[in-house]
């Protein structure tokens, strides 16, 4: 079953991406974070992760998107060292 959401910021800093959404099942927030990375030799958008912050306001899902692209939050699949860009 496909769960609905409604995407409301993007937000992007060197290779990562995140986008913040808002799920019209419950009214929570959440964020999928993406990253480019190379794979077979090509630059591609990689999906990372998706994280749902239930009974968090929208301003949640904001600070974790900002935390993710300025390298504060990670995820183990990470390749850039957001540091160093």
């Amino acid at each position: 079953m496909s769960i609905e959401k409604e995407e409301y910021h993007q937000y992007s800093r060197g290779g990562r991406s995140v986008v913040v959404f808002k799920y019209l099942d419950d009214n929570s927030w959440g964020c999928e974070y993406y990253e480019n990375q190379l794979v077979n030799g090509e630059h591609t958008k990689v999906f990372l992760a998706e994280e749902r912050y239930a009974g968090h306001a929208e301003c949640y899902a904001e600070s974790a998107a900002d935390n993710y692209v300025f390298g504060i939050k990670n995820f183990e699949e990470n390749q850039t060292d957001v540091c160093k860009s």
